[in-house]
């Protein structure tokens, strides 16, 4: 991961399974049967780090 470089990081939820996206190219995908009720979501980042977060978008699954 390169420093001062705009990257783009995706979450895609279907019910319980999740599928991590960075740069375009999946990370890995997960089924996670914690949560089973609408909630929220958090962005959380190191620290020592400086980050910037531009064009967040939820968008619902119909």
């Amino acid at each position: 991961m390169t420093s001062d470089t705009w990257h783009s990081l995706s979450v895609n939820a279907d019910g319980d399974r999740f599928a991590i996206t960075f740069d375009g190219k999946v990370l890995f995908t997960v089924t996670d049967r914690t949560f089973t009720g609408a909630g929220k979501i958090a962005l959380w980042t190191k620290a020592d780090s400086v980050t910037h977060f531009d064009q967040l978008a939820i968008t619902p699954r119909s």
